[in-house]
């Protein structure tokens, strides 16, 4: 899958899709590893571990850019597609094994129960309904939601699928993809902060620090042509390894 810089208008200056998911990874591993040994935040006394996870929020709103990125560029969207769900469910052992008591996400707590690859997934296959000239727009709605009813316990609940469909839509319209995405950023952010922990809710606004990396973004893969799917297998790989290490160091859960 070659990449060009037209739809973004910068052929040679910027951040290739890459360098972009090498920062992502960083800051997702940064932020996991500054969960070992933290069951949550019950007040602001952990200034640094607050400081990574903002860091980490740079993660999730490239993996979902990148997720519509290569719903347009992919030559096999079923191929694709099923790339995406069989991560879906490595993924979930993976997460349950470092973050939940269980792998029955019935029997885990109500946010978080499964991980982010599960969204990630709804996210495309919306993308493929609302590029259909079929169904009528009322079925298109229904999907939507039903699919936000299926992740809305996911990591990222349902802002993930929603904001994957807004930035595909808008591809080509960098600003609306920003404002779409950063809208639906803000939203969780606010349901977080009342329905779940309020010091986590502020943390997820640094999602907004995600805009001028994408600006950057020049339409480019890179010379690494397994970054790409690098970059979504390490997630399960490094959360199974996060599991280890939390059964065999001294503050583990």
């Amino acid at each position: 899958m070659e990449e060009t810089g037209s739809a973004y208008g910068k052929e040679r200056f910027g951040l290739s899709s890459n360098a972009l998911k090498i920062i992502a990874i960083i800051a997702m591993t940064i932020d996991h590893v500054a969960w070992m040994g933290i069951d949550e935040y019950v007040q602001a006394e952990v200034p640094l571990q607050i400081l990574l996870h903002c860091i980490g929020r740079l993660t999730a709103p490239i993996m979902f850019f990148f997720a519509a990125e290569g719903y347009h560029y992919t030559h096999n969207y079923w191929k694709y597609l099923g790339r995406i769900a069989l991560l879906a469910v490595v993924s979930h052992f993976a997460f349950c094994f470092s973050a939940q008591p269980s792998f029955n996400p019935f029997e885990n707590q109500l946010f978080n129960a499964t991980s982010i690859a599960w969204p990630l997934m709804w996210g495309l296959i919306l993308l493929k309904v609302w590029d259909l000239d079929k169904p009528a727009p009322w079925v298109k709605v229904m999907i939507t939601i039903s699919a936000c009813a299926l992740t809305i316990t996911s990591d990222w609940s349902c802002a993930a699928p929603l904001a994957i469909l807004a930035v595909g839509r808008s591809r080509g319209n960098f600003h609306k993809q920003m404002l779409w995405l950063m809208a639906i950023v803000t939203l969780y952010a606010v349901a977080f902060f009342i329905f779940n922990n309020q010091i986590y809710g502020m943390v997820h606004m640094a999602c907004w620090f995600t805009v001028p990396l994408l600006y950057l973004y020049n339409g480019q893969r890179g010379r690494l042509k397994w970054l790409g799917r690098f970059f979504y297998w390490y997630y399960p790989a490094h959360m199974a390894l996060i599991g280890v290490l939390l059964r065999i160091l001294p503050f583990g859960k």
